[in-house]
């Protein structure tokens, strides 16, 4: 009985993501990464960074989501373009998505301090359901009769970022294309098959400085899917000496963020961030854990 409620949960998640809800992974926060979520954001600091994320979710609960990201970006010699890649691996119990997307960024100077950056990427993403992890309640599925289920199919994410000194205003609106994918068997005939969705990202922020030691950044950012409820998710960060952060955010029905930085010089900081489940799962699960390390290196003039 235990294996057949976990089978039931692996294909309820599987097609509640696969319809119309949100079909890419979770960050604790937006300001902490916010190129995974943008690819307008490439050049908009100057640095060129290279970040690694690893974001455990659920803890406490078999077979959680389990997130790791790595991303390269940053400005060209013109510093009006700029490039950037990043590779993801998402997996949830016997489900794995796993891609990668390259984009490019151009900026324009609309007046004084006050820039926009229009973005575009492009890549592949594989969707697997490996059988070999599960014991079918029901050996004869046919389901069940191929080692797993894998499609690849063609990405793509639009971005703008309208930044001045001490403001933003961010849109994505990533999985373009609306790719369609299915997994056969030996006849042909269809077991597995959905379609990626648009997902549109609002939000902004404002970096106010309080004194010559504290900064303080309160953002708001907005997740919108068809067919599904607005999620948003507001953050405060505070900076010291621009060497040490802290921030705390609420995620609309779902969690309470905290996470922490430490900039261990000008070019190498790292990060922890916990997502304190507010949501039904806080009977099972004590929250999620995210941990980043992230380089800055050839900043432009």
């Amino acid at each position: 009985m235990q294996m057949k409620k976990y089978i039931i949960f692996v294909f309820a998640i599987c097609a509640y993501t696969f319809t119309h809800a949100q079909q890419l992974p979770q960050f604790t926060s937006y300001q902490l990464s916010p190129y995974l979520y943008n690819p307008a954001y490439a050049g908009v600091d100057g640095y060129t960074q290279l970040n690694a994320v690893v974001r455990e979710q659920w803890s406490g609960v078999n077979k959680a989501p389990e997130t790791k990201s790595i991303s390269m970006f940053g400005p060209l010699r013109n510093e009006k373009m700029a490039l950037g890649g990043v590779v993801v691996s998402d997996k949830l119990g016997a489900e794995s998505k796993n891609g990668f997307q390259l984009s490019y960024a151009y900026h324009l100077r609309l007046k004084n301090d006050l820039s926009l950056s229009l973005g575009l990427s492009g890549g592949l993403m594989q969707y697997k359901l490996d059988n070999t992890v599960i014991n079918p309640y029901d050996a004869g599925d046919p389901v069940f009769s191929i080692p797993g289920l894998t499609d690849v199919v063609p990405n793509a994410s639009f971005g703008a970022f309208l930044y001045a000194d001490n403001y933003y205003v961010s849109l994505a609106v990533p999985q373009l294309l609306n790719s369609s994918f299915s997994a056969l068997d030996d006849f042909d005939g269809e077991l597995l098959g959905g379609s990626l969705v648009n997902h549109y990202y609002l939000g902004g922020g404002y970096d106010h400085k309080l004194n010559n030691q504290w900064n303080i950044e309160p953002s708001l950012l907005l997740k919108m899917i068809p067919q599904a409820p607005i999620q948003f998710e507001l953050v405060t960060k505070c900076t010291y000496n621009d060497m040490l952060w802290a921030a705390v955010g609420y995620r609309h029905n779902e969690s309470a963020l905290l996470y922490l930085g430490y900039d261990i010089n000008d070019q190498f900081y790292v990060a922890y961030g916990h997502d304190f489940v507010t949501s039904g799962l806080n009977t099972v699960s004590s929250g999620t854990n995210e941990f980043k390390f992230g380089m800055r290196f050839n900043k432009g003039k």
